[in-house]
């Protein structure tokens, strides 16, 4: 079961496109030693909205937040399957 972490009416900022939506619209990930996670609640976080998380783009904007990801491809693989 995935735990939704937001406020109803907060706007934030897809990191990848840069516009801005509803927190509800975007998914929120952490870095957590080298792997990408769903927000769990604890710790930094940023968005990505649903359209820019299967595009190249989004990988690379990710690779350049979690720096030491050893198989980032198939984490972002994985979390695009959960979430749709």
């Amino acid at each position: 079961m995935i735990v939704q972490y937001y406020a109803t009416k907060s706007v934030r900022m897809c990191v990848v496109c840069r516009q801005r939506d509803l927190q509800k619209n975007l998914i929120r990930f952490k870095s957590l030693e080298s792997a990408l996670q769903l927000y769990d609640g604890s710790g930094r976080s940023f968005y990505v909205c649903r359209v820019c998380l299967p595009q190249r783009k989004a990988y690379q904007m990710i690779k350049r937040i979690v720096k030491k990801a050893d198989s980032l491809q198939e984490q972002i693989e994985e979390i695009v399957q959960i979430c749709q």
